[in-house]
């Protein structure tokens, strides 16, 4: 009896600390939006715990309405913008009223030519659209009967709108159909597709020699692949949206002060926590009474200050997290937040484990959903890692500067002559840099940029 009961209470004891790293892990991963709602839901049911929103300021928001508009490509881009001219596009769109997403759509279907009932049926389903840009429901659900025959047509009319991947039923088919517009067929389509439908753990995680064999490719194949799907929009119709939450919120700044970077984590971003002190004390009160009311108003608030305890200290280890994960990046890539996008260096994110002292799962977790605020622009944490490209002379330079180096290329071009990815792979050659045709290929094509043929057009 003894036995079996140590076994019992070993048993509990293992399930209970499991059920706590999985909730300090799940806090590591989460954005701030999906933190504020978890904080949200657990101040609802949780006296003990005592939420205190922060007022945000105007630069704020007017940083939250830049990282949302069509300024947010280009930072994943990482092109350099203008404060001033950003924030006078903020100050026209709060007097002109910002397009929503049906309105932009509505605008497209108007200016298409197609038969009437195609028309009604793409009508139908893009008021159904959700504010990310998806349909809440099958089709057949939302359209009459008599419009059953026009659901592929509507759809095919909706998939060709801007923004691409507009019109699907999930993220996962959003961004399939976004890869289609971006010129992805055949091979590359499906091996795309199934890394989306299958393979995103292990691809986070780094595990993409696994994942090659899987898909019968090779690993710089998925590595190409991985670096393209970050340029995807996963919820397209957000930028449309006029809700506070969809704005991006930096999680941390490093930028050049007097020559100086400087690191500052958005504290602001999230509201303050802490435990209630008089339910605190009303718990202490409690203490020595025997009647059962008593014990029972003891137990219940012991599990909301235990429950409050937990919440408070993932989020504290959130923070020491994320500046350990910061520093590392200030001291790693000081290059890239003094001089910009060209001198990324190549930084795995097991190479930032092993300093930081961490597993690679969990640097993964600290990056995931979090951006950073640069003097280049606001980037997503996780654009500041990709393997590294070595030059001729042996320096370290990241594939993101590879392809930042391919933009300007292209850019600066005045041969008056579109450049083949041949012609670029050599000059990227000539400066030290190797960089087969192929990889030119897909590296242009993560940029958006047409083909040397089209570009002639």
């Amino acid at each position: 009896m003894q036995q079996g009961l140590g076994l019992q209470i070993s048993t509990k004891q293992q399930l209970k600390i499991s059920t706590q790293l999985v909730a300090t892990m799940e806090t590591l991963a989460a954005g701030t939006e999906e933190l504020r709602e978890k904080i949200k839901k657990e101040a609802e049911t949780n006296p003990l715990l005592k939420v205190t929103e922060k007022e945000p300021s105007y630069s704020e928001f007017s940083d939250r309405y830049i990282s949302s508009s069509g300024k947010r490509d280009n930072y994943s881009d990482s092109e350099p913008y203008d404060p001033d001219d950003s924030r006078q596009n903020w100050m026209e769109n709060i007097v002109s009223g910002k397009e929503s997403l049906e309105e932009h759509l509505m605008k497209q279907l108007g200016e298409i030519s197609t038969d009437e009932e195609t028309r009604r049926a793409a009508e139908m389903l893009i008021t159904s659209l959700d504010k990310n840009g998806f349909l809440p429901s099958s089709p057949l659900s939302i359209l009459p009967e008599e419009l059953w025959d026009e659901k592929d047509a509507a759809l095919d009319l909706i998939h060709s709108m801007d923004p691409p991947g507009i019109g699907a039923a999930d993220w996962r088919e959003s961004l399939i159909l976004q890869a289609e517009e971006k010129g992805l067929k055949d091979d590359e389509l499906r091996i795309f597709s199934d890394l989306i439908r299958y393979e995103l753990d292990d691809l986070r995680t780094g595990k993409t020699a696994a994942i090659a064999k899987r898909l019968r490719t090779d690993e710089g194949e998925i590595e190409a692949l991985y670096e393209f799907l970050k340029t995807l929009t996963p919820f397209p119709g957000r930028e449309y949206s006029s809700d506070w939450e969809q704005y991006v919120i930096p999680d941390l700044s490093i930028k050049n002060e007097d020559g100086v970077l400087r690191m500052r984590i958005n504290r602001d971003a999230l509201p303050s926590v802490e435990l209630d002190e008089e339910y605190m004390s009303m718990l202490s009160d409690l203490k020595g009474s025997d009647d059962k009311e008593s014990r029972d108003a003891t137990k219940f608030l012991k599990e909301k200050a235990a429950s409050a305890e937990s919440l408070i200290n993932q989020l504290e280890a959130r923070t020491t997290a994320l500046e350990k994960l910061g520093a590392l990046l200030m001291d790693r890539q000081r290059d890239f937040f003094l001089n910009g996008p060209l001198y990324l260096k190549g930084l795995t994110m097991q190479e930032a484990a092993d300093e930081i002292g961490v597993h690679e799962a969990t640097v993964s977790r600290i990056a995931s959903s979090k951006y950073i605020d640069t003097d280049w622009g606001i980037y997503p944490i996780r654009n500041l890692f990709s393997t590294a490209v070595e030059t001729a002379d042996g320096q370290n330079m990241s594939k993101n500067a590879v392809k930042e180096l391919i933009r300007h290329i292209i850019e600066e071009n005045d041969t008056g002559k579109p450049l083949s990815d041949q012609k670029i792979s050599d000059m990227l050659k000539e400066q030290g840099i190797t960089a087969a045709r192929r990889t030119v290929n897909k590296y242009r094509k993560e940029l958006n940029i047409d083909s040397s043929f089209d570009r002639a057009k």
